[in-house]
C-alpha cells in the first residue's frame, strides 16, 4: 500500500515539471521569435468572443492568452494586460480566435457629449456609418464636412502569420457627412496619448465669444452604400483606419498596397 502512494505522488511530480516545462517552452518560443529585437506582450484571443462580452467575463473564462511579439509590429493601443478597469467595459464587436486586443475595441462605458455641430442630411440611397478616429488619422484635423475622403486601412503582421504588415484602400472614394466633436473640461495635451494612432485627441476651435475651446474630434460619419459599410466597419475592426483627404482632380484606385519594414512590395 505504501509503496502504490509513492508511486503516485512520483506520478503527480513528475505531470506537474511537464506542465511546467512546456509553459517554459512556450514562453521560450516567444523569446526566441523576438530575439534581437525590443519585445512586447500582447493579448489574443483564444477562442471566438461575442460582442457585448465584458472584460471581467473574458478574465473569469480565460478567452485571451499573453503573447511576446515584437515592439515593432504592435499597433498602438493594444493590450498588455486586462485589467479591473475593463470589468464593466463591452466589447464592441466579435472577436476571432488569435485577434489581438486593444483599447478601442472596448465602449468607453460613458455616454459621448453631443456634437455641437447641426444635424446632418444622409444623401438619398445612401446609409450613414460612423468611426472613431483621433486627429492624425483624420488628416490632422483638417476632415469636415463635405469633404471627399479616401478610406485606407492597415493590418498589422501577428505572431501567427508569415505575411507582412498590409495596407490597403477600403473605399476610393467616400463623403464625410459629419465630424463629431465635443468639448472637454481639462487642457489639451501636447503630444498624443499612449492609447494609439486612433486615440481621442484635442483640438482647440474659436468660440463664438471669441475665446478658444478645447474639442475633442472623436467621429467620423461617412455617407456610403450598404456593401461600403460592411468594408468599412470590418476594416475599423480588423486594423487601423486613415482617411486619405482627395484634391480637385485627384482618384485613388483599390488596389491593393503592401507595406513592410517601410518598403513597398
Amino acid at each position: 500500500m505504501r509503496r502504490r502512494i509513492v508511486m503516485l505522488v512520483a506520478a503527480a511530480v513528475l505531470a506537474l515539471l511537464s506542465a511546467v516545462a512546456v509553459v517554459a517552452y512556450a514562453r521560450g518560443s516567444d523569446r526566441r521569435a523576438v530575439e534581437g529585437k525590443k519585445g512586447t506582450w500582447v493579448l489574443l484571443a483564444t477562442a471566438d468572443i461575442p460582442s457585448g462580452t465584458t472584460g471581467s467575463q473574458i478574465r473569469a473564462k480565460r478567452l485571451v492568452r499573453q503573447v511576446l511579439m515584437p515592439a515593432e509590429t504592435v499597433p498602438s493601443g493594444a493590450l498588455t494586460k486586462l485589467d479591473t478597469s475593463f470589468d464593466s467595459r463591452k466589447l464592441n464587436a466579435a472577436l476571432q480566435p488569435d485577434q489581438m486586443l486593444l483599447t478601442r475595441q472596448f465602449d468607453t462605458g460613458t455616454k459621448p457629449i453631443a456634437s455641437p455641430s447641426p444635424t446632418f442630411k444622409i444623401p438619398a440611397g445612401l446609409v450613414a456609418v460612423s468611426v472613431e478616429l483621433g486627429i492624425a488619422p483624420q488628416v490632422a484635423g483638417n476632415v469636415k464636412r463635405g469633404d471627399k475622403v479616401t478610406v485606407f486601412v492597415t493590418v498589422p503582421k501577428t505572431e501567427t502569420e508569415t505575411n507582412p504588415q498590409r495596407t490597403w484602400v477600403v473605399l476610393p472614394q467616400a463623403t464625410v457627412v459629419s465630424v463629431g466633436e465635443a468639448e472637454i473640461s481639462t487642457p489639451a495635451p501636447s503630444a498624443i496619448s499612449a492609447s494609439g494612432l486612433n486615440a481621442i485627441v484635442p483640438t482647440v476651435v474659436p468660440s463664438p465669444t471669441g475665446t478658444s475651446i478645447p474639442l475633442k474630434r472623436y467621429v467620423v460619419t461617412l455617407a456610403v452604400t450598404g456593401e461600403q459599410a460592411e468594408l468599412v466597419i470590418n476594416g475599423y475592426n480588423r486594423g487601423y483606419l486613415h482617411l486619405g483627404l482627395l484634391g480637385s482632380g485627384a482618384t485613388v484606385t483599390a488596389a491593393p498596397v503592401v507595406i513592410e519594414s517601410g518598403a513597398a512590395g
